[in-house]
């Protein structure tokens, strides 16, 4: 695809504009639009030109980088049947020093199921639970599934402190897994956690446990969680939204590693998600 833009860092960029190069590949199951022969089952890409269009010719952005995560964002959140976007802006002939036929981006966005940990031993237990439920709920980009039942758990670790209520969620997220713990951790820090001392009372923490089969490793972030398999107040919640989910790594069932656990006890149920009010928790 070819538009006219006013893309650029430069002044001059965003005056004159020049002609941009959009490739855009979508990923999905094509199975029942080949044997129905049906165009509503599938994505028409006469829509998604006119919706790349409608960014490219529209306001200006400083990077190309931005306008590719645009146009990802937009086609993902249009179209549910798409599992993954790759979008490959172009800008031919760029006004830098030497010569350059042109300078480009590329990216991959998918939809991913993610998994998060949610505890809470100060306070409102319940209510901190809820709000950062909700909090995560309005981040663009991010779609809560289910919700495992609340459990009341013993501390875990040296400090001495109060039970926790605990509790897993299974979320599609369009953010990469980076994104996704930033936004967690903003929503913490909007609850009031601290960090004061380890291992110790919180009004919230959340925590990325498992990324769709994403495996990595950095003081930053890792993935699956190190802890799942030794932690009942993961596994216990976790089994019941997920059983037969493959832990990377472990090569395990959440199932398997719950019932394969030897420190059981500490776990109880504290409020059974019935599907009645907020998340099947929270009754208006």
């Amino acid at each position: 695809m070819q538009f006219y833009g006013y893309h650029g860092a430069l002044e001059e960029e965003r005056r004159i504009g020049q002609r941009f190069d959009v490739d855009v590949s979508l990923i999905l199951d094509l199975y029942r639009a080949g044997s129905t022969d049906r165009l509503d089952q599938t994505v028409n890409y006469a829509d998604v030109y006119t919706k790349v269009k409608e960014i490219v010719e529209g306001p200006p952005c400083a990077l190309i980088e931005h306008v590719a995560e645009k146009i990802a964002e937009t086609v993902l959140q249009n179209y549910p049947v798409v599992r993954e976007c790759r979008v490959h802006v172009i800008k031919p002939n760029p006004p830098i020093a030497g010569h350059y036929d042109s300078v480009s981006v590329f990216i991959e966005r998918r939809r991913t199921t993610a998994y998060l940990g949610l505890g809470s031993n100060m306070g409102d237990r319940a209510g901190f639970l809820k709000r950062a439920l909700k909090a995560l709920q309005a981040e663009q980009g991010v779609q809560i599934v289910r919700c495992s039942s609340i459990y009341e758990t013993d501390p875990y670790g040296p400090v001495e402190q109060a039970d926790f209520l605990n509790m897993t969620a299974q979320i599609e997220t369009l953010l990469p897994a980076l994104a996704l713990l930033k936004k967690m951790q903003t929503v913490e820090a909007d609850l009031n956690r601290t960090r004061e001392v380890h291992w110790g009372p919180r009004t919230i923490d959340l925590d990325l446990l498992l990324f769709g089969q994403e495996r990595t490793y950095s003081e930053v972030l890792s993935l699956p969680h190190p802890e799942i398999a030794r932690r009942a107040f993961v596994l216990k919640p976790l089994a019941e939204i997920a059983p037969h989910l493959v832990i990377p790594r472990e090569n395990h069932s959440v199932l398997t590693l719950w019932q394969n656990l030897n420190e059981e006890e500490g776990v109880r149920l504290w409020k059974q998600n019935n599907g009645a009010g907020e998340f099947g928790l929270f009754e208006s």
